[in-house]
């Protein structure tokens, strides 16, 4: 499903380290900050949307438009 998605390989491991990144920063506040599981959630989201919106947006956008239609 992912390899004949229509992106490039440069645009797969874009997105692929933005996966990594996400979770990396996710671990690192749990382990540095000592966060509950309700705290957690909370970055999560904050760092997932606010991601969203800086990297995969933007590179969303950028494709064909009978790409993001299927």
């Amino acid at each position: 499903m992912f390899l004949d998605s229509g992106l490039s390989l440069k645009h797969r491991v874009a997105l692929a380290i933005w996966g990594l990144a996400v979770l990396v920063v996710l671990r690192l506040a749990f382990d540095v900050l000592h966060l509950s599981g309700a705290e957690l959630a909370v970055v999560a989201v904050v760092v997932v949307v606010g991601s969203f919106y800086g990297i995969f947006r933007p590179l969303w956008l950028r494709l064909p438009e009978e790409w993001r239609r299927n």
